[in-house]
C-alpha cells in the first residue's frame, strides 16, 4: 500500500483510508518508513486526507519534526475542523512540554476573536495539555463556551 501511495496509484477518494491502513496495526518501523510519503499529503486538496496525515504523523508517529506543519495548519488550513484538529494534534504531540512556540500559537488562536468559538475552544484544550500535561482532560470543547475559559491563566502565559 505504501508503494502505491508513493507512486500516486491510489484514487483520490481512497487516500485518507490508505493512510489509516498503513498506520494500523501500529508499528513504529512502518510509521517511520511511511512518514515522508504521508507528509506530502499535509497539503492535499482534500481536507480528510490532510486530517489523516496530521493524525498519522503526530498521534501515531509522535514525530516532533512535523510540529511546524501543525502550527501552519492551525493558522491557515481552509477547513475549520482541520484547524481545530491541528490544535488537538499539537496537544498530543507536545503534552507536558510547555513548548514556547506551540504555547504561543495556541494562545494566539484562543485569543483571536475573529476565529470560530469551537476552534478557540479546541486550542484551549490543547493549551491545557501542553502547559499542564493533562492527558485525560475530561474537557469537551463542544460542551463549553468562551466565557468558561480561565482568561487570567491564558493571559499569564
Amino acid at each position: 500500500m505504501l508503494d502505491e501511495l508513493k507512486g500516486g496509484g491510489i484514487p483520490a477518494d481512497q487516500i485518507a483510508h490508505a493512510i489509516v491502513k498503513i498506520g494500523k496495526p501500529f508499528d513504529q518501523t512502518t510509521i517511520l518508513a511511511a512518514k515522508d510519503t504521508v507528509a506530502l499529503y499535509l497539503n492535499h486538496s482534500d481536507s480528510w486526507v490532510r486530517h489523516e496525515a496530521m493524525w498519522f504523523l503526530t498521534s501515531w508517529g509522535r514525530l516532533k519534526e512535523y510540529q511546524p506543519a501543525l502550527i501552519r495548519a492551525l493558522r491557515i488550513d481552509p477547513d475549520l475542523d482541520n484547524r481545530s484538529f491541528a490544535a488537538t494534534c499539537l496537544g498530543r504531540l507536545c503534552e507536558g512540554t510547555n513548548d514556547k512556540e506551540v504555547v504561543a500559537a495556541l494562545k494566539a488562536t484562543v485569543e483571536d476573536s475573529n476565529l470560530e468559538q469551537l476552534e478557540r475552544l479546541y486550542a484551549y484544550r490543547a493549551l491545557l495539555q501542553v502547559v499542564k500535561g493533562i492527558s485525560d482532560l475530561g474537557y469537551s470543547p463542544h460542551e463549553h463556551k468562551l466565557s468558561d475559559l480561565d482568561w487570567k491563566w491564558i493571559r499569564s502565559l
